[in-house]
């Protein structure tokens, strides 16, 4: 990850965008200290799946779907409401 600032990010537009196409974020820092990131599409869409699907495709939970599931039940039994389900399974 790289860090530019706003100014010199301007002049140098094109190679933020291929090194964040490459799967590398940059940050963009402005005078008054707020920043930005610059992602790729695939990567702010694989974002958008929510925390569970960020979990599964980075490998945190291991292979397939079953191996986070088991994880949350597990949570699930040994903390509190926080992590219950907000409607029981199979309910749409």
């Amino acid at each position: 990850m790289r860090s530019w600032q706003s100014s010199v990010a301007r002049a140098r537009l094109s190679r933020i965008i291929d090194e964040a196409v490459a799967g590398k974020p940059q940050f963009i820092q402005r005078r008054d200290g707020k920043e930005v990131v610059v992602v790729s599409r695939d990567s702010y869409e694989r974002m958008q799946g929510g925390l569970k699907t960020f979990l599964l495709d980075d490998g945190y939970a291991g292979p397939g779907e079953a191996a986070f599931d088991a994880i949350m039940v597990d949570i699930r039994a040994t903390t509190d409401a926080a992590f219950l389900p907000r409607r029981p399974p199979n309910e749409s």
